[in-house]
């Protein structure tokens, strides 16, 4: 059942830094919520609103630059190093066109965001933090290709560092913008936003800053050229990277109709599910973390076109997964409402949250097996498939589950997350039968 423990090992040697990367992040948007909610109830549901809606459109360039990490695992195992140059220099170019288009769309949706059917004293309070989140959005694709260009190559500290350090930044940006303090203006929610966008500018800075002054790594950019730059490698990318975001925003898609739903019902449901959803997105980092490692080492095992050892690296992960997110999902059903207490002061707040988190130790199980396999789909680039299911999984299962569950059977507000799970549980089967189908086909092939 279990493999040699090298394989744990390499796997989560890899992980680690990607998780405590991820995780360092997520801890702002917590310190954020947590800072915000001690504002009030309707300050924690702007923040709840207006990141969701931002995010949705933020995943889209988050897909297309997981392309990279692949593409560079196969042509690293190759020892194809200019091709990995080239890569990285078309996927910067590609991901800043791609946020500036996101930017766009973002501004142009703001005089809109009144017809969400959200009480007008969140709109009205998260309109400047949504401007300023979403003009974050430039730097950090930037960052990205870097991140994915590392992760491809097998190298994950760096980013962890800078994205633990510029954390740290944000979190003394909100202290001292938030609150007002050691005379700086007390600005409230939009002080927690200049904060995040301050942290994201400085990242892609240091990357490159990074990237340069170790030998190792500036052999990469000494190939950069203007003639690199080429329709067809934009169109690799691309034909990976659409896919994948599109995967991912149908999945927060599907979460940001949740979130419309939880504000329908009331801005205590609203504020309630903003707190577990936090959570969840911190936790889910570990799985996904675990999945990215995967992706890396099943890319490479893909560019030798060794089945075998790609099925053990797929294995690895799966269990990995499973096994980190079944301790979470105890910690949520037995500790929610403590968890809950630590974020807000209001007591209804509270009560709701523990009916959610009840919810979220079995979302933690079934997410986790999902994106394991997601991560192995990516490393041997058969991403296509999986969009489709995620179509069918979250627009056509979760959203309907999820208001029905909640308004036409009316069981509480806890029953629209509920629903959601009915979808993410589709996907997670129909992935997992894509991935041994695709990896069965490829082996008779070698034979």
């Amino acid at each position: 059942m279990f493999l040699d423990k090298s394989y744990y090992k390499a796997n989560f040697t890899l992980a680690l830094p990607i998780i405590l990367a991820s995780m360092g992040q997520s801890l702002v948007q917590m310190v954020d919520t947590m800072m915000v909610g001690r504002l009030g109830t309707l300050e924690l549901a702007a923040v709840a609103f207006a990141g969701t809606i931002s995010y949705n459109a933020l995943v889209i360039g988050m897909g297309i630059a997981m392309a990279l990490t692949p593409l560079t695992g196969q042509s690293f195992a190759r020892k194809e190093y200019k091709n990995i140059a080239i890569l990285l220099q078309n996927s910067l170019s590609l991901n800043t066109l791609i946020s500036l288009i996101i930017v766009s769309i973002l501004l142009i949706l703001m005089p809109f965001l009144d017809y969400f059917g959200q009480p007008k004293e969140v709109i009205d309070i998260c309109k400047p933090y949504y401007l300023i989140i979403t003009i974050s959005f430039l730097p950090q694709l930037i960052f990205l290709s870097f991140k994915q260009f590392m992760e491809g190559i097998g190298i994950t500290k760096p980013s962890m560092a800078i994205t633990i350090s510029a954390n740290i930044l944000n979190i003394i940006l909100n202290y001292l913008l938030i609150y007002g303090k050691f005379g700086f203006p007390q600005m409230g929610v939009t002080g927690a936003a200049i904060a995040t966008f301050i942290s994201r500018l400085l990242m892609p800075i240091a990357f490159f800053i990074y990237l340069y002054l170790k030998q190792n790594y500036r052999r990469y950019l000494s190939f950069f050229a203007l003639s690199n730059l080429s329709k067809f490698y934009h169109i690799k990318l691309l034909r990976l990277g659409i896919p994948i975001a599109g995967q991912m925003f149908l999945e927060f898609f599907s979460l940001l109709g949740v979130t419309i739903m939880m504000g329908w019902v009331s801005a205590y449901a609203l504020a309630a599910y903003q707190i577990v959803i936090t959570i969840v997105g911190t936790t889910f980092l570990i799985a996904s973390g675990v999945a990215n490692s995967t992706t890396i080492l099943i890319s490479q095992e893909f560019g030798r076109n060794n089945m075998k050892e790609l099925n053990k690296q797929f294995k690895t992960g799966f269990q990995l997964s499973l096994l980190t997110m079944s301790c979470m999902a105890i910690i949520m059903i037995f500790g929610g409402r403590y968890i809950a207490m630590i974020f807000s002061i209001d007591q209804e707040v509270i009560e709701l949250s523990n009916q959610f988190f009840i919810v979220a130790g079995v979302f933690q199980i079934i997410d986790g097996s999902q994106v394991s396999v997601l991560g192995a789909l990516r490393g041997i680039n058969d991403v296509a498939k999986p969009m489709k299911y995620a179509f069918i999984s979250y627009v056509f299962v979760a959203l309907p589950f999820a208001y029905i569950c909640g308004f036409v059977l009316n069981l509480g507000s806890w029953s629209i997350f509920a629903g959601f799970l009915v979808g993410l549980l589709t996907a997670a089967i129909l992935y997992y039968r894509r991935f041994r189908k695709v990896v069965k086909r490829y082996t008779i092939k070698q034979k």
